[in-house]
């Protein structure tokens, strides 16, 4: 990483002098979170117990005490979002040009934005379809369900924000073109092994390994590659023009 752009680079030391300083504010991050989704906890709890469309239960005397906490958590996880691509931004912006670093508004943003259109897309699409597959398939088999409020509460949580960070794949290779370290070529050449690396993702990402999951993770990956592409098109194009300005501009 070099500093401000002009070619010296930063010892292995303050690197992790300067990791460890984003870390801690990532933590800072979260703790503001975590506290302004506290209050509305059991609201939330009470909101996405509906959507499992069946009565939930707790079978412990802390049971609903610590999803109240997880619940809490995992709002602030949401929250805290934004911040946590701002600090990984200010981690890699010594590393950049002058002109680069007044783009933190389109990448910080635009990672936001697809982080929240896959939280969209989860609570819309995706885990009504999941969680209606999952609660009704034994009831052929006269089974009823029979749902701890902890395990199917935390699994909602880990499906939204899964689908929160795999919206982001777009956003990544688009940076990745615009730093120039990826061209938009090597991502097309590479569509054979992003369906197997994406049937790979989707089997580990999904919270269960049924093949409904899986599929309702593994096409949204398909699309968001191919969208992936069309924005490290429009990444690589900005970066030809930006050094083509530099070329031209007087020294």
């Amino acid at each position: 990483m070099t500093v401000e752009g002009e070619g010296r680079f930063l010892p292995f030391m303050d690197h992790l002098i300067e990791l460890r300083k984003r870390l801690m504010r990532a933590l800072v991050w979260l703790g503001l979170g975590f506290a302004l989704s506290f209050p509305f906890s059991e609201k939330m709890v009470a909101f996405l117990g509906k959507l499992a469309g069946t009565p939930l239960v707790f079978t412990t005397p802390t049971e609903a005490f610590w999803i109240t906490i997880k619940t809490a958590f995992y709002g602030g996880l949401l929250l805290s979002f934004p911040g946590f691509l701002y600090e990984a931004w200010c981690f890699v912006a010594p590393g950049l040009y002058k002109d680069e670093r007044r783009s933190i508004l389109l990448w910080v943003g635009g990672g936001s934005v697809f982080f929240l259109l896959g939280i969209a897309f989860s609570f819309w699409v995706a885990l009504p379809t999941a969680l209606s597959f999952l609660v009704h398939f034994g009831e052929g088999e006269g089974l009823r369900a029979f749902m701890s409020v902890d395990r199917t509460i935390s699994f909602e949580w880990r499906f939204l924000l899964v689908f929160g960070l795999i919206f982001e794949l777009p956003v990544v290779m688009g940076f990745l073109s615009d730093r120039g370290l990826v061209s938009p070529q090597t991502f097309r050449k590479s569509r054979r092994w992003a369906i197997v690396g994406n049937a790979v993702l989707a089997s580990v990402l999904s919270p269960t390994q049924d093949f409904l999951n899986m599929m309702i993770m593994f096409v949204p990956l398909l699309l968001l590659y191919e969208l992936g592409i069309i924005t490290s098109v429009w990444a690589a194009s900005r970066r030809r023009k930006r050094k083509q300005e530099e070329a031209s501009a007087p020294s």
